[in-house]
């Protein structure tokens, strides 16, 4: 399934009416459709004040933020802030025109329209600095649309965003697409104390701010309270303690607080509040995308746009108390010192580590510089580098074995993993310390004792516990009675992210087992468990739990409706409503809400694919059969489209057309039994036993265990009184069903067959 999301990291939210951003005085603020907002009364108490207010005690830190990239996150399209070339040029892609002109002060773009058709459209703001600026253009109904053609501030260009693509009008990825769209996918981590305010009636916003860019508070919070704190005579007297208590953030915030705090922006994650709360905990308000594909590779390197949190936590550095502003200036956001002499990471590791005798490269190289081995990156948005913040040693032969990229080969690209593995092993020896990628890496390729390495990790809390939780995620991959005495262990973990993990994955166990284990955690500490637990139990009502979970279960379910809410305008919230009016037995609701999900993006198939099997248990199978043909002419690689495809052809007896499809679903996922079981059936029942005979046979190599397929090939060989070719898979059944007595009938009627025909 394709989706690529590019401006900024998802920022879900339906977000609360705008606030006040004056110290003394109630005063209103900027908003996306050029109206106006009044505060509300929940901010009375803490207000924002705004950088002109900070300024007045903090001088040098306002003067070191101006001109950061957050003050200049955001701005008005003027001729101090756009960085283009707006002087009547045109930039072409893929057929499509972009004129780039200036109307008296006004920059303006003839871009393609919603219909194709060219259309003249006011840049309102910029978007960014360096190295690419965006701009964003009023779409109408508090819309604000960002380009998907921007400005390369180092070769002073205009390129696409999306170079290899022809998108058009509709496509969620077009400039006019949900996928570039501001007030959901970047505007929350580009300006302070943003609202969304998404109507989801009208298909609108009210997009409130207190600053257009990344002030002061939004890192350190309201100010209202602190600034009426030191213009007191309390203030004067005031300790440093009393001081920070009013603040986010502070020289006095720790470790862990701070990282998350700035995982508010710096993360891949989904929102699960409709605003914003500093003062609380980021696992409340935020769920983190744990490193594991398809947006991580399967070791935990950045693969997709991933914002650093999800790397960092798996970083010895985090394990041992590093904080962000140990490399980074707080306010400038430049790093403390020089990465070319390495004098950044000599602040805390011996000088020994910048010597040829340990890099082996020459010194005062690109090839030197400890961030080349140990932070290497990837381009996002055609031209922005950013850095694996994991921090990892190199491992080429795990690329050997795995195919997972390193970052010898980075620099080395003529030459191969082996080459680059041999070496290491040459300046180091062969034995490499253990990583905990090393264990989903057996995970990710299946390997034998995978399960119980997973198993290990889990309980090894030496281990980051972002590892952990990962490890989580991969034993949800395959299923044993053991693993649900894990899953137990995993849902009371001291972490939240292993929790969290432990919850989602128990989720998807059968009824009768996840009751119990989930119930436990519907009253867990933090929203984020709190949420997964109740998305588990969607399928249940009040009366299926014991009346001590029933509140718990209530609080928590509503929760959950409210988080789908917050992220309706996305059409991964909507599948994700249709899947819980699905399991609330709300059919027309469910199929509305995948409807919507393939309105806001055309190409979103696994919405397609859950809305043709909901319509095929209704008996629509006419507009399902289409639904499941129009995966396929999207994406005729995926072969689980042709198999439901099949699936619905059987159903209706129309076995002569569902064959190719079985074929090519097999040809598709060689692995899958199943395909070439129902694909065995249907050859069976078009009397085509050489066939399907082969098809069972290739199920049985697959999965030897599987009683169904043993007893298929058994009705087949009957049919053609091969008694012979039975016995083998009659006793095997025996084997595997030793009470059934319909396998002792079959034994016995085999045996008097075969001495009948002798």
């Amino acid at each position: 399934m394709r989706r690529v999301l590019v401006i900024a990291t998802i920022l879900l939210g339906f977000l609360a009416i705008a606030i006040t951003y004056s110290c003394n005085q109630t005063e209103q603020e900027h908003s996306s459709d050029g109206g106006y907002q009044a505060s509300q009364q929940q901010y009375i108490t803490h207000k924002f004040v705004g950088a002109q207010e900070c300024k007045s005690c903090h001088l040098k830190e306002y003067n070191t933020w101006k001109g950061s990239f957050h003050q200049r996150a955001m701005a008005k399209a003027t001729e101090d802030n756009v960085r283009g070339n707006f002087d009547d040029v045109t930039f072409t892609h893929k057929g499509a025109t972009y004129r780039f002109y200036q109307k008296g002060d006004k920059f303006m773009v003839k871009a393609p329209g919603p219909d194709g058709k060219p259309v003249n459209y006011q840049i309102s703001y910029t978007f960014g600095w360096a190295p690419l600026q965006q701009y964003l253009l009023d779409f109408g109904k508090g819309k604000l649309q960002a380009l998907n053609v921007a400005w390369d501030t180092k070769k002073k260009q205009w390129f696409s965003l999306y170079p290899d693509q022809k998108l058009k009008p509709g496509d969620w990825l077009h400039w006019t697409g949900g996928a570039m769209n501001w007030n959901t996918m970047c505007a929350d981590c580009h300006s302070t104390n943003l609202h969304q305010n998404y109507i989801a009636a009208a298909d609108s916003f009210h997009t409130t701010w207190s600053e257009i860019n990344v002030s002061c508070e939004a890192c350190h919070g309201p100010g209202s309270a602190h600034v009426k704190l030191m213009k007191s005579q309390k203030g004067q007297k005031a300790t440093i303690k009393r001081i920070r208590q009013d603040l986010m953030m502070t020289g006095g915030t720790s470790q862990k607080a701070l990282v998350n705090e700035c995982a508010r922006c710096h993360s891949r994650r989904e929102k699960l509040t409709d605003s914003y709360n500093h003062s609380d905990s980021f696992m409340n308000q935020f769920d983190p995308a744990l490193p594991h594909p398809p947006h991580y590779f399967p070791d935990g390197q950045i693969k997709d746009e991933d914002y650093t949190y999800s790397s960092f936590r798996q970083s010895k550095m985090f394990h041992n108390g590093v904080r962000c502003t140990n490399c980074h200036q707080p306010h400038s956001l430049q790093v403390k010192a020089s990465v070319a002499d390495n004098s950044l990471c000599l602040q805390c590791h011996a000088s020994s580590y910048n010597s040829p005798k340990h890099h082996f490269h020459e010194a005062n190289t690109k090839a030197s510089e400890c961030v080349s081995c140990h932070m290497p990156g990837r381009y996002y948005m055609q031209v922005d580098f950013r850095r694996d913040h994991s921090l990892r040693i190199p491992r080429p032969d795990l690329s050997v074995k795995y195919d997972t990229p390193n970052a010898c080969n980075n620099c080395h690209s003529d030459k191969s993993a082996k080459w680059a593995a041999r070496a290491v092993n040459k300046w180091y020896g062969p034995n490499r310390p253990y990583h905990f990628s090393e264990t989903l890496l057996e995970a990710s390729n299946e390997e034998k004792g995978a399960t119980a390495d997973l198993i290990t990790l889990i309980s090894d809390t030496s281990q980051p516990d972002i590892a952990r939780a990962t490890a989580v995620w991969y034993l949800g991959q395959v299923s044993s009675k053991r693993n649900t005495e894990i899953l137990q262990q995993a849902l009371h973990d001291s972490s939240s992210l292993v929790r969290n993990s432990a919850a989602k994955v128990t989720s998807r166990l059968p009824a009768g087992q996840k009751m119990s284990l989930l119930t436990d955690v519907l009253d867990d500490k933090v929203s984020a468990v709190r949420l997964s637990a109740a998305e588990g139990l969607a399928e249940l009502s009040p009366s299926d739990l014991v009346p001590a979970s029933r509140t718990a279960f209530k609080e928590a379910m509503e929760a959950y409706r409210k988080k789908l809410d917050i992220n309706q305008y996305f059409p991964e919230g909507q599948m994700n409503r249709g899947q819980f009016f699905q399991k609330q037995g709300q059919p027309q609701k469910a199929i509305k809400a995948y409807r919507t999900a393939l309105k806001k993006d055309p190409y979103f198939n696994q919405a397609r694919i859950n809305l043709a099997y909901l319509l095929n248990r209704r008996g629509k199978n006419a507009e399902a059969e289409q639904l499941f043909k129009t995966v396929i002419r999207q994406e005729p690689k995926f072969g689980p489209a042709y198999y439901s495809l099949a699936l619905l052809l059987a159903e209706e007896k129309r076995l002569d057309e569902a064959l190719p499809n079985f074929r090519k679903a097999a040809e598709l996922m060689p692995d899958n039994a199943r395909v070439q079981y129902n694909r065995a059936i249907a050859l069976q029942t078009l009397r085509r036993p050489k066939q399907a005979e082969k098809a069972y046979l290739e199920a049985i190599r697959l999965d030897p265990d599987n009683p169904a397929y043993q007893y298929g090939i058994c009705t087949l060989y009957l049919q053609q009184n091969e008694y012979a070719k039975a016995k083998p898979h009659v006793e095997k059944l025996q084997q595997l069903q030793p009470n059934s007595k319909r396998v002792q009938n079959l034994k016995a009627f085999v045996k008097r067959q075969s001495q009948s025909k002798n």
